[in-house]
């Protein structure tokens, strides 16, 4: 098994950041198997060939990430990683 993980923070709120996630893996095709309920900070989803899990902490104003992905190819936990991280950081908020 593989995995590859990176981490960042957004300039948003954690609901926001959660949904961030859910859309990602969604966009990929992925189920998602955990979504973000009351109090939880986390949203997993994948496939039969790679699962990803997106942690949220919010922190006064913006929100700590990490983005792990986990697969028995490297390649794959990598591009997915990118993939979904790459979607939440470059997604842009307008209300």
């Amino acid at each position: 098994m593989y995995v590859h993980w990176g981490t960042f923070t957004k300039n948003d709120t954690l609901g926001y950041c959660l949904g961030l996630a859910q859309s990602a893996l969604r966009e990929r095709g992925f189920q998602v198997w955990d979504l973000a309920g009351d109090g939880d900070y986390q949203v997993i989803g994948g496939n039969n060939d790679v699962i990803a899990n997106i942690v949220c902490v919010p922190q006064g104003g913006n929100t700590w990430m990490t983005v792990s992905a986990y697969s028995t190819d490297s390649t794959l936990a990598e591009r997915t990683r990118n993939e979904v991280r790459t979607y939440i950081v470059n997604s842009i908020r307008i209300d």
